[in-house]
């Protein structure tokens, strides 16, 4: 059977299920409860009062109709096997046409209720008076069975687990069917109208969900009126859809920035192509092309970003990557009348990281201490147990309020400025995707110190051979290049 898909129709099938279970199972199970504590209203009820049903069963399963039409109790093997582990448990059985006493029946308990005087004994609960226990209960019932209308007389009976299964197997009939169909169409009708009430701010919701577009990102879905265990997932979709309009706008902000970086080179570009016949067309030309370029790969570098998040990250040695950036910026430092400086721990400082991305971003940052740096000065790349890396340069330093916009997209400091503003966005986005953060502190005595802290990659420490344990300790390496 295939499961409904609509909640509404999940709930109501679920509420008459419920109902239908409770209507045939509670009021006995409550009874019950009340019957063994005692404390419904008739005081009479008690545990052994619900042994009636199963030995009914049981005795009227024995019923037997012998060749000359007369009615008997066989003594089957069920009702044998009842009766042993009832001890105390007697029965008769009479002809309901003319009382006459069924073979196999208790005389005695017959003759309790003998003679039967004008009245019909249809169904009776009763206690026989010289019965020492005071908790034995009887049951008389008049009933049609296969082989004739009988009259049972059951008592003695002692109450057992399995006779509670009895009398819920026997509150399934038809009679109850018949009677429970009209009070669970009635209920069916009332679920679906509340079910659908209690969603009708779902839906709405819904609705207005399915208005929103690229152009209409700035809506919300109202949450007034939801339900309080739907509230939740509509609050995450409204976080969601501003989110999504944050970086909707970062994109619209980024291809605008784009086209106006794009458009002065190109017009430079375009002047001086007017212009073949100056001695520095070529140069002129290849100076624009270089830096139109430059533009372009960064552009790409951040719109490819997204696709190197978890790509190829491993366990670096901090140490020796910063040594490799700065051997290889080397000469474009002395060049520059700039020194660069490596201080690094003892041991490796390792930590989790994309190689292409920690290079980059390094590269970035050690271009710009270089340029910083006034002309004769060092440049400290210090690399802490933390793994953090720290780029100190000693130059004008980054202005307390400039500190979190130096990294949004094509900021510069002035239109002077080189570049177009999109090294150290590159950078934080770069960082960002890999679990760490970049940010930038005041040197003492004056410049800008550049932080990167990445997860730290804890190593198990190694114990040293026996013959270096005498060996002096040397102190942690410091490069000048």
């Amino acid at each position: 059977m295939k499961k409904p898909t609509s909640l509404s129709s999940r709930l109501t099938v679920y509420w008459i299920v419920g109902f239908a279970v409770s209507y045939f199972t509670l009021p006995i199970i409550v009874a019950l409860l009340l019957a063994a504590l005692r404390l419904n209203e008739f005081s009479d009820a008690n545990l052994q009062s619900w042994t009636t049903k199963r030995a009914r069963f049981t005795v009227e399963a024995a019923l037997r109709k012998g060749p000359d039409g007369r009615l008997f109790v066989e003594q089957t093997d069920e009702l044998r096997a009842y009766m042993e582990a009832n001890p105390h448990f007697r029965f008769a059985v009479l002809d309901a046409k003319n009382d006459e006493l069924l073979p196999g029946s208790s005389e005695d308990l017959a003759a309790a209720f003998a003679p039967r005087g004008r009245a019909d004994m249809l169904t009776i609960s009763f206690h026989l008076a010289d019965d020492p226990d005071p908790d034995a209960r009887g049951w008389v019932r008049t009933i049609a069975t296969e082989v004739g209308t009988v009259r049972f007389i059951l008592y003695g009976a002692n109450f057992h687990g399995d006779d509670v299964l009895y009398q819920i197997s026997y509150a399934f009939t038809w009679g109850n069917f018949f009677v429970y169909l009209p009070i669970c169409a009635v209920m069916a009708l009332i679920a679906l109208f509340v079910v659908r009430r209690g969603l009708a701010p779902l839906r709405a919701a819904a609705g207005k969900a399915a208005s929103i577009d690229l152009n209409s990102l700035d809506q919300r879905i109202p949450v007034a009126g939801l339900p309080s265990e739907v509230a939740p997932f509509v609050e995450a979709m409204n976080k969601a859809l501003e989110r999504v309009d944050d970086g909707v706008a970062r994109q619209k902000r980024f291809l605008a920035n784009a086209a106006h970086e794009l458009r002065t080179p190109i017009t430079i570009l375009c002047s001086h192509i007017a212009n073949p016949d100056d001695q520095t067309f070529r140069e002129d030309i290849k100076r624009d092309a270089r830096r139109i370029r430059t533009i372009v790969e960064q552009l790409l570098s951040v719109a490819h970003i997204s696709g190197q998040k978890g790509a190829s990250e491993k366990d670096i040695d901090l140490g020796k990557a910063a040594l490799s950036v700065i051997l290889d910026y080397m000469p474009l430092a002395i060049e520059s009348g700039r020194n660069i400086e490596l201080d690094c721990a003892s041991s490796p400082v390792m930590a989790r990281a994309n190689g292409w991305a920690l290079e980059s971003v390094v590269t970035n940052l050690v271009e710009n201490a270089v340029r910083a740096e006034p002309v004769g000065g060092n440049v400290l790349v210090r690399v802490s147990p933390g793994a953090t890396i720290e780029i100190v340069d000693h130059g004008e330093g980054v202005a307390p309020n400039d500190r979190e916009a130096i990294f949004e997209p094509f900021w510069r400091k002035s239109n002077s400025t080189r570049g177009a503003g999109l090294g150290l966005a590159i950078a934080r986005e770069l960082i960002d995707q890999q679990g760490g953060r970049i940010w930038v502190e005041e040197t003492p005595g004056g410049g800008a110190t550049f932080k990167v802290s990445l997860p730290h990659v804890v190593q198990e420490p190694v114990s040293p051979p026996l013959n270096d344990l005498a060996a002096p300790q040397l102190a942690k390496p410091a490069f000048i290049v």
